[in-house]
């Protein structure tokens, strides 16, 4: 393992919230962000990612259909949005409603916008429509308030055509969508909006096309989606597969972000009735909440890769400043569990991304051998799941074993080794699922694969209990083929070279896995099987007299 650099960077706890450390993810330039083909670019032309989240619900707009808005009050602003810059965010979504068309609203939210800058901030206003009315006027009205305000981003619609408000209105078609969408944008651009727009998809986003792309016109657009899980709890490889699938087309052509992903999902079921003429009408929607903390979670480890893997241009998560489980805030320095999965998941690695690209493991938030905080634990949790990383060793300190963990998995997937985390290896590890044994059908075993330095552990039922990283033969004198387990010493002494080898598991005359203290990530043996030792009693307990070993390439 190699030795621990001295950084002057702060690193893995930089996005969690419990750290609070200013690590500032600006937006702040004297140009605003615009929309360059696929990419969303500041006025820096570097590429921004969405780290966005949900901030004071019921305020602008109301929660509930027929609510009044309460008194206006915003005096949590200051900390909610320090939060929200220190975890890595650099969007607020404030939703809005043209309930909120009076002065003191108008006054509420120009303060806000000032604060939002003053933190390297955007803004972005959804608006949520409270009735069946045209809503141009309205968003003129609002895009007024903010003549000259680069930070400030629009979003026309929450919910086209199914808003929770609109009770009568049928979710719309592609047709309906496009020509609705296409009106707000022109009321937009004619009030002198030059910010980007996001335009969310109607019907849950249940189909994206492209075709929908060349209608709209306006370039400056960002793309929002929000697939609904559907009833279902967990959200799985499958369906992240099924997801990437359906925006892959999309993401290759225009800017596409998830808004928004909350802990409690809701599902709405639409009743309908014939009426004398036969004609289907909607008569009533019957709104039910879930708490699917295992989908969302698992919808968030998935938003990690789609951003900096597969062209996604980021999420925004609901939200502080709200009452209930979808809040990520319990306090000035606390967070709740869902609070702590998105600034420790999403949050974290999306700052990590630094626009996409993966710069290694040098940059702020990057993972090595040192680091410590949540995120740290976080990384080590999924790496425990995976089967590449001891439960007792998930600590929150980047420590030998963690790096040894890291190699095993960079080694299973075939890439560059070098025990650090940049962004493109964490993505991976937030999507992976456990390695695949080679001979899932020998029983009990164990295999080493010497052109990646990885042994696995396999059970009966054919599943890889534990992945290792491993060092073998430095001649290329690690033998290949199938063996057996020959004998098994706690402690063996080697006469050649004059040394103790704990947990010696032999298997092929003195070729032997073994405890050792030095186990890099390249072949360095005189011919064994190299264990770090923290793993080495972990094969030990496996290992039974007999039992199959096949070492490949």
């Amino acid at each position: 393992m190699p030795q621990r650099r001295t950084r002057t960077t702060a690193t893995a706890t930089a996005l969690a919230l419990l750290a609070l450390m200013g690590a500032g993810a600006a937006v702040a330039d004297a140009k605003p962000a615009r929309v360059k083909g696929d990419r969303i670019v500041d006025g820096s032309r570097q590429e921004l990612k969405v780290r966005g989240v949900v901030w004071g619900d019921g305020r602008f707009a109301p929660a509930q259909p027929g609510q009044a808005l309460p008194p206006i009050s915003i005096a949590g602003a200051p900390r909610a949005f320090r939060q929200i810059q220190r975890i890595g965010g650099n969007v607020v979504r404030i939703n809005v409603s043209s309930l909120a068309n009076t002065p003191e609203h108008r006054r509420a939210l120009q303060r806000l916008q000032r604060l939002a800058r003053s933190r390297g901030l955007v803004l972005l206003l959804a608006n949520n429509a409270v009735g069946e009315q045209d809503q141009t006027p309205w968003l003129k009205e609002l895009a007024s308030w903010f003549p000259r305000a680069d930070n400030v981003w629009y979003l026309p619609e929450v919910d086209p055509d199914c808003g929770v408000h609109l009770t009568g209105v049928r979710c719309g078609d592609t047709e309906s969508w496009i020509w609705s969408q296409q009106r707000h944008l022109r009321a937009l651009r004619s009030a002198g909006v030059r910010t980007p727009v996001v335009l969310n998809l109607p019907d849950g986003s249940r189909s994206v096309s492209i075709n929908w792309v060349r209608a709209i016109g306006d370039r400056n657009v960002v793309y929002g989606v929000h697939p609904p899980s559907e009833g279902r709890r967990r959200f799985d490889r499958a369906a992240g597969d099924r997801l990437t699938a359906s925006l892959r087309d999309a993401t290759a052509r225009v800017p596409v972000i998830f808004d928004s992903v909350s802990r409690v999902q809701t599902v709405v079921d639409v009743r309908r009735w014939s009426s004398g003429s036969g004609v289907d009408r909607i008569e009533r929607r019957v709104r039910t909440s879930r708490d699917t903390m295992r989908w969302s979670s698992g919808q968030l480890n998935w938003l990690i890769g789609w951003t900096i893997l597969d062209g996604g241009d980021g999420a925004i998560v609901s939200g502080l400043g709200t009452d209930s489980r979808n809040s990520m805030s319990a306090g000035k320095r606390q967070l709740t569990g869902w609070g702590k999965v998105a600034a420790s998941g999403y949050f974290a690695v999306g700052f990590r991304a630094a626009a996409g690209r993966d710069p290694g493991s040098g940059f702020p938030g990057g993972f090595e051998v040192g680091d410590r905080g949540p995120a740290v634990r976080a990384l080590q949790q999924q790496l425990s799941r995976l089967g590449y990383l001891a439960p007792r060793f998930v600590n929150g300190q980047y420590g030998a074993m963690t790096w040894h963990a890291v190699n095993a998995f960079q080694g299973t997937l075939r890439r560059e080794r070098d025990g650090t985390v940049g962004a493109r290896t964490l993505a991976r590890v937030m999507r992976a699922e456990r390695p695949e044994a080679r001979h899932p059908g020998a029983g009990p075993h164990l295999e080493v694969d010497l052109t990646n330095q990885v042994a696995l552990l396999v059970n009966g039922r054919g599943r890889v209990e534990r992945a290792i990283q491993v060092s073998t033969g430095s001649a290329d004198n690690t033998p290949t083929g199938r063996f057996s387990v020959t004998r098994m010493e706690r402690m063996s002494w080697s006469k050649p070279f004059k040394q103790w080898l704990p947990y010696a598991v032999y298997f092929h005359q003195g070729i032997a896995f073994h405890e050792y203290p030095d186990v890099p990530d390249y072949p360095a043996s005189h011919g064994c099987v190299r264990l770090p030792f923290g793993d080495a009693p972990v094969v030990w307990e496996f290992a039974t007299l007999g039992m199959p070993v096949i070492v490949y390439r």
